[in-house]
């Protein structure tokens, strides 16, 4: 979309993550970015497992939905590849913290440090919740397939991302 602009013709294409993050800090600011609870509650129990981008958007769908909806996720704080997965440069983790606050804000319910399938068994949920949602992501890199890549000193970068995030998340 940027090398599309008309002003790249001068080398000045508008900065389109720029002007919607300066909208959604606007919105926010001003009160439009806010809990929004149903109105009604459903009476169902929904568990999601795993706290990333898929898990996220479907609690949070669900929950205005009026849903009950309890997100399950491994490690000690919800975010998944958004929190471990990715710098700091690139998503700054306080914006993690703020949508999980105003989802928790419409009654959404986190439970870190569960590893569903270890520390709590799938028939658990099953039994407990009239639906069970698995957005579970994948620390497993896809093989490069290019020359060189199976040389010493050529490694994946999530095993480095995540033990990098978890160091400088605290």
């Amino acid at each position: 979309c940027e090398e599309a602009c008309t002003l790249n013709l001068e080398d000045i294409p508008v900065a389109i993550k720029t002007i919607e993050q300066a909208i959604a800090d606007k919105a926010y600011e001003t009160g439009h970015i806010r809990p929004y609870p149903p109105e009604k509650k459903t009476g169902k129990r929904v568990a999601i497992i795993g706290s990333g981008p898929a898990g996220m958007a479907a609690a949070q769908q669900l929950g205005r939905a009026g849903h009950d909806v309890h997100v399950y996720e491994r490690e000690s704080r919800p975010g998944g590849l958004m929190r471990y997965g990715i710098p700091d440069f690139k998503i700054e983790k306080h914006y993690i913290d703020r949508r999980i606050e105003q989802m928790q804000g419409e009654g959404v319910s986190f439970h870190c440090g569960i590893n569903v399938g270890v520390d709590k068994p799938v028939a658990e949920l099953l039994a407990e919740y009239d639906g069970v949602l698995y957005c579970g992501g994948s620390e497993t890199p896809r093989p490069a397939n290019i020359p060189g890549d199976d040389l010493d000193g050529v490694h994946d970068a999530m095993p480095y991302l995540v033990q990098q995030n978890k160091r400088i998340g605290g």
